[in-house]
Formats: structure tokens, sequence, C-alpha cells
């Protein structure tokens, strides 16, 4: 999916909770976005959105992830 700017920036924040593992996105600025992306988090205020993180592609510069966390559930 490619970072569209005239998208709710929340957006993709959400695409990301409700996939099985996470979102990935296409954007020429990754330290731009990723400072944008975390600052909507921060405001929406919604806990929830503490379960993903984001981190560059290893493989290609231009691409974001967003990663669900794994909880560790111990019997």
């Amino acid at each position: 999916m490619s970072w569209k700017p005239e998208e709710p920036i929340l957006n993709y924040w959400y695409r990301a909770l409700h996939s099985p593992r996470g979102i990935e996105i296409v954007c020429s600025d990754v330290d731009g976005a990723r400072s944008r992306l975390y600052t909507a988090r921060k405001e929406s205020r919604d806990e929830e959105l503490d379960n993903i993180s984001l981190c560059q592609s290893p493989f290609d510069p231009m691409k974001l992830w967003f990663v669900k966390k794994v909880k560790n559930e111990t019997t």
C-alpha cells in the first residue's frame, strides 16, 4: 500500500491493528512518515495502538512496516 497524504493518518494504524500481523506502506520519506505516524498515535490516546511498532524494511528503504507486537502468554 502506498502512503497517501490525503488519507487520515490514523487509518494506517487501525488497518494494522485489524490485520493478522500488520501492514506495509511505501513512502519516499520513511523518517518523516514515521514521525507523523507516531505523533498521530500519541494524540489519539488509543492504548490499543501501542501494540504496534513501526520499523523500516531491511529489504527496501522505501517501505515502512507496522508490526503487531507478540504477547507472551505463559501457562
